[in-house]
């Protein structure tokens, strides 16, 4: 698994020192927390945080901020349970 740092317009992922389309050469987060605080202090307030698994369809990508876990991405398959 990977954690990774997105942008939202050009989908181009952070690399350290900038965007580029080569996933192999981003830059790994080892928590969500790390990359969604990063992304903060760096001003990224479009930027997507992208959990990568070993398969894609089990990818999850959220925009950053306060309300970006409520809003996971997931297949359209998922069904979520209601919590009431």
């Amino acid at each position: 698994m990977r954690i990774l740092v997105q942008d939202s317009g050009s989908r181009a992922f952070f690399d350290g020192v900038g965007w580029g389309e080569d996933l192999e050469r981003a830059m790994d987060f080892e928590t969500i927390a790390q990359a969604e605080a990063f992304c903060r202090e760096q001003n990224f307030p479009g930027a997507l945080i992208v959990v990568k698994s070993k398969h894609a369809d089990d990818d999850v990508t959220y925009p950053v901020g306060p309300r970006g876990a409520l809003l996971v991405s997931r297949p359209p398959t998922t069904k979520i349970k209601s919590l009431f």
